[in-house]
């Protein structure tokens, strides 16, 4: 079996098996709704693809190509490069576990799915896709991918800060002519 791609809930698993779930006998799983969990695991894994492919590409990169002061963005809406990298990485490990849970419950014998033709095809396609992601995700990162902070690159960033600051305060100023 493979990894998974956040090891935070295998950690909180193996530090507490409070981890699991407790279902009563005579609970009837309606076996309408699978078809909605097999849509979702595919809406799930095709995401999962795409947002690999974008984490990809923007990290390959390099933050003094795209940016003089190491932020993208504007108007309310400025994110470091770094952060945006995070980001990518954190909604893949995210994406990749609800994909796993999704996957347990449909291997869930309770389901009666063993035999369903399109499960099978779709826990395929979730194994091919997470192949592509560890693959994608083990390919290297040049350390001029990774910004680092200088003094002057902080400088800068606060005079962005600043700048963008004072752009706001004006605006106030002008929509509701009161000066703060």
């Amino acid at each position: 079996m493979r990894q998974r791609l956040s090891w935070d809930y295998d950690k909180m698993a193996a530090a507490s098996n409070s981890l699991r779930r407790e279902i009563s006998e005579d609970f009837k799983y309606n076996k309408k709704k699978l078809k909605h969990l097999k849509h979702i695991l595919h809406n799930v894994t095709v995401a999962l693809g795409t947002l690999v492919s974008s984490l990809n590409e923007f990290s390959r990169l390099k933050g003094r190509d795209i940016s003089p002061d190491g932020l993208l963005g504007g108007l309310g809406y400025i994110i470091p490069i770094k952060g945006i990298k995070e980001a990518l990485i954190h909604s893949v490990q995210q994406l990749g576990d609800i994909a796993d849970c999704i996957a347990d419950e449909l291997t869930n014998p309770r389901w009666n799915a063993e035999d369903d033709s399109d499960v099978k095809k779709l826990l395929k396609q979730k194994e091919e896709v997470e192949e592509q992601v560890e693959e994608q995700m083990e390919e290297e990162i040049s350390p001029e991918d990774v910004i680092t902070s200088t003094n002057e690159d902080l400088l800068i960033t606060k005079e962005a800060e600043d700048a963008y600051a004072d752009a706001v305060r004006r605006r106030l100023v002008i929509a509701t002519g009161v000066k703060s």
